[in-house]
């Protein structure tokens, strides 16, 4: 049959017989979407079958470094460095380019404080635990000088967190802890509102998404 004889619910029904995934058949029917608006725009069809066509599809689960995985993380950390990223990471959800754009002079240690950069040159303050006021202390004895803190581009601490999951087998990226950090802001009772201010967010819609996201995955693990 001609592609531009076909009803929506040849549509419903194409997408029915389909064997992949909900995520594949909404990609199919974005395709199709397009092509019969291209269609419809040059006069080829009097309707297009897919403007009322829907699908159903479920948000994806993303990742998270549990709580129980971030001590053998540092463990198998080879220097004093990569711990404190692991720590840095976890206790400040930072982004992977905040991060690495951490300078020695951003860093109050009295206060255990860090200043950072984030997104459309956005200035914030974050807070760090003690585990980490330690370790940076040590860090900072051991250091030779350098323009930022951990002297790495954000490349290179990706590289390093992807060598230290290839070698624990626990998967952990620098948005993986961002959004471990989250969920447990969450979780501990912290409002939205100052969860968003510590992360970043310009919106509180975001901010919204990773705590659903986590107490998504916190569902999960209890019925697992």
């Amino acid at each position: 049959r001609s592609l531009l004889s076909l009803t929506k619910y040849d549509v419903q029904e194409a997408l029915g017989a389909l064997t992949c995934n909900a995520g594949g058949k909404h990609a199919y029917l974005r395709a199709w979407k397009a092509f019969y608006s291209w269609a419809e725009e040059n006069e080829l069809i009097n309707e297009n079958p897919c403007a009322k066509v829907r699908l159903k599809v479920p948000k994806p689960l993303r990742h998270l470094v549990s709580l129980q995985d971030i001590a053998p993380l540092i463990a198998a950390c080879k220097t004093v460095r990569d711990r404190l990223i692991v720590t840095m990471l976890a206790d400040t959800g930072l982004r992977l380019s905040e991060l690495a754009r951490i300078k020695p002079d951003d860093v109050e240690a009295e206060n255990q404080t860090v200043r950072v950069w984030g997104k459309g040159s956005k200035q914030r303050v974050v807070r760090y635990g003690p585990h980490t006021a330690r370790l940076l202390q040590q860090y900072l004895l051991q250091q030779r000088s350098l323009e930022t803190l951990f002297g790495l581009a954000p490349r290179g601490i990706a590289i390093m967190l992807n060598r230290l999951g290839a070698a624990t087998g626990i998967k952990c990226n620098a948005h993986a802890f961002r959004r471990t950090f989250a969920t447990q802001s969450v979780r501990n009772g912290l409002n939205l509102f100052y969860v968003q201010s510590l992360l970043g967010h310009s919106t509180l819609t975001m901010t919204r998404i990773y705590a659903e996201q986590g107490w998504r995955s916190r569902y999960r693990e209890v019925v697992l």
